[in-house]
């Protein structure tokens, strides 16, 4: 009896895998009973429309809380301490993340373009219509980075930290960030996954250096915005075309290992000179030591 209840608890309850696979069966078992419910009621699909998709990352969003805050009922924990806590610096750290998010997706178009991978034929919309496109792009873009990151960086790793660590957790958890990719996306390479699973890696690493999640979805958010509203760039989950609703009218005609091809330029081999430079200049500017605190740090040591 003894060795039972060691094998599903520790002195701090219920061990971290075994919460951390309640939390992945009623999310995946609430999802397949919410989609048949919301196919009857005829709740847009997940086209690749503003409206679409703000309802769409907004609903799991929504969803994903509900069982955050179960879970944290269950575990006697507050919900903030799953990454989204409303701290003093809430808004300079989202903020800052919109920054660091925007830039590299215009800096990597630079060798692009030079490279006559790419030619700039200014807006693709003009007026009213740009204003709103820019404007209702935001909001799904915004949901958008609520969503992802508060699934695969907040309850999951937080919780999955308290058993093998947080940098197991974090690789972990990225790679299948970019396996989900590969898996649900049409059109994909080796590059797409690899990158989009170290884009993972940094934002678990925005969230140990300054404690929540708040820096990784203002980057999340403005990172896609950036490249699929701004810059026009080809997704392969809309065929390998770009977004409609674009706001500048960007052709790229180059060959895939530089702009991406129909997968963007996350697929291109510059991304992982970009890559390496974020995670460089957020070292600099959030040292080790100095930040780390917060939910992520909390309570656990680096093994």
């Amino acid at each position: 009896m003894n060795r039972l209840r060691w094998v599903f608890r520790d002195e701090q309850g219920w061990r971290a895998q075994w919460r951390f696979a309640v939390f992945l069966v009623l999310y995946v078992a609430g999802g397949k009973i919410l989609d048949p419910i919301l196919t009857r009621i005829h709740f847009p699909d997940r086209a690749f429309t503003w409206s679409s998709m703000l309802f769409n990352y907004l609903l799991d969003f929504v969803f994903l809380s509900a069982i955050v805050w179960l879970m944290s009922r269950i575990e006697h924990k507050p919900f903030s301490s799953y990454g989204l806590p409303f701290v003093s610096n809430t808004g300079t750290l989202f903020c800052k993340g919109v920054l660091w998010g925007f830039v590299p997706s215009a800096i990597i178009l630079i060798p692009i373009y030079f490279a006559g991978g790419c030619t700039f034929r200014g807006l693709a919309l003009h007026g009213r219509d740009l204003v709103l496109s820019a404007l209702t792009w935001a909001l799904a873009m915004l949901a958008l980075g609520f969503g992802e990151e508060f699934l695969f960086r907040g309850y999951a790793l937080k919780t999955l930290a308290e058993g093998i660590g947080f940098w197991p957790a974090a690789v972990f958890l990225s790679s299948i960030f970019g396996l989900v990719h590969l898996i649900f996306k049409p059109h994909e390479d080796w590059i797409d996954p690899i990158s989009v699973a170290l884009y993972g890696v940094f934002w678990c690493l925005t969230l140990r250096r300054t404690g929540n999640l708040w820096f990784a979805v203002g980057f999340h958010a403005a990172s896609d915005y950036a490249d699929m509203i701004v810059f026009a760039e080809p997704n392969s989950g809309n065929d390998g075309k770009p977004i409609p609703g674009h706001l500048l009218d960007v052709r790229f005609h180059g060959p895939d290992w530089l702009t991406g091809g129909p997968r963007g330029t996350e697929a291109s081999l510059l991304v992982f000179l970009v890559l390496a430079g974020l995670f460089y200049f957020f070292n600099r500017a959030y040292p080790a030591g100095l930040t780390e605190s917060g939910p992520a740090r909390r309570g656990e040591e680096d093994r």
